[in-house]
């Protein structure tokens, strides 16, 4: 579903506005006992995550609703709901969402990181920051925090802050696949092809040899062709397009492999006339 593209100040306003705007059953600490509202909205909440483990994303976003009309305070019914919106592309609607959580929860450091990340993608890069440090702040132990602040960072082109922000969340996590992926892109943006690989390679361990998906074998291809590895690059993009057709390992393959149209004209089978 293609939505327009929210302006910054509605999202800044939403988020701005008081806890007082909504009106519905009191909001408790999420460990903390639960009142009848809280409990329907929990039950409500979890078969509509149930539903999208099973990737019936409608029935999801419809559990999810209802959830949120039973308490509209319920943090965390907020959080899944503006996920599972978001999956659906109704970005505008999970924005909103995840304001009204916020509101409710201004000091959750994982709801600064769902939100970071959707206001990152959407290109409200100021807002995404503040929530980003905020998430920092709340919760440096948090790998999370520190990878959505690093793409907040790499989203501005601030290659070299997003990099520090990647290798803060690797040293706290270091087998996630997430920031691995992030740190291998900023090492090619930054042109360090056996800093890619290094990378990579260590990102490949957490799946299995023969479980690596395509994006990661292709940009193994590339930074092998910015080595003059041809033929490694050429084994890398033939493994990504087995592994699921990946276009654009088909197309490097090609340049890799099929003789250009010059080249073809000026061989000497070419020119021999056929008999």
């Amino acid at each position: 579903m293609n939505l327009p593209r929210p302006s910054a100040a509605r999202l800044l306003a939403g988020l701005l506005v008081g806890a007082s705007a909504l009106s519905g059953c009191r909001l408790l600490p999420r460990t903390g006992p639960a009142p009848a509202e809280l409990a329907q909205a929990r039950r409500l909440a979890n078969e509509g995550l149930a539903a999208a483990d099973r990737n019936e994303l409608d029935q999801a976003q419809r559990l999810l609703d209802r959830a949120v009309r039973s308490c509209p305070a319920d943090v965390e019914a907020r959080q899944h709901y503006a996920e599972v919106l978001w999956e659906r592309g109704e970005r505008l609607a999970a924005v909103d969402q995840i304001a009204a959580a916020l509101r409710h929860s201004p000091s959750d450091p994982e709801l600064c990181v769902v939100a970071a990340r959707m206001y990152t993608e959407i290109g409200l890069l100021d807002d995404a920051e503040r929530l980003a440090a905020e998430a920092t702040r709340l919760d440096t132990g948090s790998a999370a925090a520190w990878r959505v602040h690093g793409q907040v960072a790499l989203a501005r082109g601030q290659d070299r802050e997003a990099l520090a922000d990647f290798h803060r969340g690797l040293a706290l996590a270091p087998d996630d696949r997430g920031l691995l992926l992030d740190t291998a892109t900023v090492y090619r943006r930054l042109d360090r092809p056996q800093r890619v690989l290094a990378t990579l390679a260590i990102l490949g361990e957490t799946y299995g040899a023969d479980r690596v998906p395509a994006d990661v074998l292709v940009m193994e291809g590339l930074a092998q062709e910015s080595l003059g590895r041809t033929a490694d690059a050429i084994a890398s993009y033939r493994r990504a397009v087995e592994t699921n057709g990946s276009a654009e390992g088909v197309e490097r393959l090609a340049a890799l492999t099929v003789p250009a149209p010059a080249a073809v004209a000026a061989s000497p089978a070419a020119a021999e006339p056929r008999r």
